[in-house]
């Protein structure tokens, strides 16, 4: 069965193990050496659409990987990054499936984070900090300090280890806000990067607890209990989420009731292609609007489209992109 593992892994697969290894020691000179692609330091850069990585850009038209010097082992887990987007514009197997998917862009974000973890983090030295046990916040610590990994590439790395429902998360204790994270499986719900910590959560804590039972909301603002392990380093706490309680932190267990199938139920009426009806597609964490499960599209999309202007291919004046039709707009259709 396809999913964002499998096409990782297989993308993975399909670079030859010494070329793996001087990615991982100097992905700039490997990523020059073996594709045709120039490395480039750029002081700015735009952060992603779907709120992915925002250290690096990949302009695979032009040949050219951007991405913001850190100097750090940060860097290393950019530049491998926009190396995955590379290897997923070149494989048509995989855009096919990424465009068919309800969350296209947030699972290509996860596709190439999970090809830079995989790089970066090879499964014998996931085996040999777990030793059979299951992740958890001090051993997202004991890899990171063991390894030339970033914080980030680690956090999925280990997420793929976890034996049941569940997502890591980097948290900015002091704007409670994620910085980064990875899922386990099709996890529902999830933090994402750019969400806020939500009121009343064990995370908005000057010190998190380092175990405790813990939750995350639904779009809907019913919630979805987790147990939680912590780790707080300076101003950010490092948060493994998961639903079986992996690390004995109660006794009593009560089963979830909430939401079994983990599905979404709800409505749209899309402005875009005028459908109105169902819909499982998870409401969009910035718009709060499910995407539209004709045309894909939420209500940033639909923003953007609305600001976005063109030329008329006819007039040659500048108007929204929703005005034109075959490249007309609406002077020069009448």
């Amino acid at each position: 069965m396809t999913n964002v593992r499998a096409e990782a892994a297989r993308l993975v697969e399909s670079i030859p193990e010494p070329v793996r290894l001087e990615l991982a020691a100097t992905p700039a000179q490997a990523i020059e050496a073996h594709w045709e692609l120039a490395v480039t330091a750029a002081d700015t850069l735009a952060e992603r659409g779907a709120g992915g990585w925002c250290d690096g850009m990949s302009i695979t038209d032009a040949g050219i990987i951007m991405f913001r010097p850190t100097g750090n082992r940060r860097q290393n887990f950019t530049l491998l990054h926009e190396l995955a987007h590379h290897l997923v514009d070149s494989d048509d197997d995989c855009i096919n499936w990424i465009a068919d998917r309800p969350e296209s862009a947030k699972e290509l974000e996860q596709i190439c984070d999970q090809i830079a973890a995989s790089i970066l983090v090879p499964s014998d030295k996931l085996d040999s900090i777990l030793v059979c046990k299951p992740p958890s916040a001090p051993l997202w610590q004991a890899l990171y300090d063991t390894s030339a990994a970033s914080w980030s590439a680690c956090a999925v790395a280990l997420a793929q280890r976890l034996p049941c429902d569940g997502f890591i998360a980097v948290v900015n204790l002091d704007t409670s806000t994620v910085m980064f994270s990875a899922r386990s499986r099709a996890t529902r719900p999830y933090a994402w990067a750019g969400d806020r910590i939500p009121a009343g959560h064990p995370l908005r804590q000057a010190d998190p607890p380092a175990l405790t039972v813990a939750w995350w909301p639904y779009p809907d603002r019913d919630r979805r209990q987790f147990y939680m392990s912590t780790i707080k380093a300076r101003d950010h706490a490092y948060a493994v989420f998961a639903e079986n309680d992996l690390w004995a932190v109660t006794r009593f267990h009560q089963p979830d009731q909430a939401r079994e199938d983990r599905g979404y139920h709800g409505t749209v009426t899309c402005r875009n292609c005028r459908y109105s009806g169902p819909t499982r597609m998870w409401p969009c964490n910035d718009c709060g609007q499910p995407p539209c499960p004709r045309c894909k599209e939420c209500g940033c999309d639909q923003r953007e489209q609305a600001i976005s202007r063109s030329m008329c291919k006819s007039c040659t004046v500048s108007v929204p992109y929703n005005q034109l039709v075959d490249g007309l707009c609406t002077g020069c259709r009448d």
